[in-house]
């Protein structure tokens, strides 16, 4: 119960040509204040918009809720975030996406509830509801979606080393699931997958000596659901260059949008008002 603690902060900027893989300078750090911290962050684009979805732990009920925040283009800064999904379980990794009928959707982390939740946007992006429960009885963390060869897929991590691939119907029906590794340097995802110089790129977090120590991004191939991948580039917090905020400890999550990049980070900081929550 000391003072210095592992805390997530959120970095975003214009998007570069070339992504991460060769610059990964003019990073701005939005501000956690003090009761609690961002992470897992996700860029959505709506209606000439960019939304930043993200997970805030909160000192005051100790776990996750999901919330969102607006981009200001003129500013280059976004707005209040707003809490969206609160439970009486943690919730991260809000992996938001636009389904097959042209609903938004997001399929975010909740394995202390040992299942896997579709939710379904109401009103985008401030109102959802949980459309419909995907998996039960299991422990999945940082469910990433995809479409690859006019098929519906996710890596997801069964806790604590078995990354799964798992395959849906068009509207997302579980139909199965296949232990792809058990290597922790990639086999949990961080982020969406990418299309780069005609490649398929995943995010991995390299968990293989600590959480959140690096992402590796990952060249994939899966051919008739046997699947192989190859190290593109490792990036850790040292590679990156903010234009504010200190020395990182470790990166887990990397996204983009159209005009934006977002990244999160990781920090071992005091917190004096987190002691006080767990002391009362």
């Amino acid at each position: 119960m000391g003072l210095t603690i592992e805390t997530w902060s959120i970095a975003y900027r214009r998007r570069k040509k070339g992504l991460l893989f060769e610059d990964a300078s003019d990073f701005t750090l939005i501000d956690n204040g003090h009761k609690g911290w961002y992470a897992d962050p996700f860029l959505f684009d709506y209606k000439g918009k960019t939304y930043l979805f993200a997970e805030y732990f909160s000192y005051d009920i100790g776990r996750g809720v999901l919330v969102y925040a607006e981009y200001d283009d003129g500013n280059d800064s976004f707005g209040e975030f707003r809490e969206i999904i609160r439970e009486d379980y943690h919730l991260s990794y809000p992996f938001v996406f636009t389904g097959n009928d042209g609903s938004i959707y997001m399929m975010p982390e909740s394995n202390e509830a040992h299942e896997l939740y579709l939710y379904k946007a109401v009103s985008f992006p401030h109102k959802w509801e949980k459309h419909r429960v995907i998996e039960n009885h299991i422990k999945l963390v940082d469910t990433t979606p995809f479409k690859l060869n006019e098929k519906q897929y996710a890596f997801s991590l069964e806790l604590d080393d078995k990354m799964l691939l798992l395959e849906f119907d068009d509207d997302y029906h579980l139909l199965g699931k296949k232990l792809l590794s058990n290597d922790m340097s990639f086999a949990r995802a961080g982020g969406r997958v990418l299309e780069y110089d005609g490649k398929n790129v995943y995010v991995a977090q390299d968990c293989k000596e600590e959480y959140g120590k690096a992402i590796n991004l990952m060249v994939f191939n899966l051919d008739h659901d046997e699947f192989s991948c190859e190290l593109l580039k490792k990036v850790t917090s040292e590679d990156v260059k903010l234009k504010n905020g200190g020395e990182a400890s470790g990166i887990h999550t990397y996204n983009i949008s159209d005009k934006l990049e977002v990244i999160d980070l990781k920090y071992y900081r005091r917190s004096y008002y987190r002691l006080f929550r767990r002391i009362i």
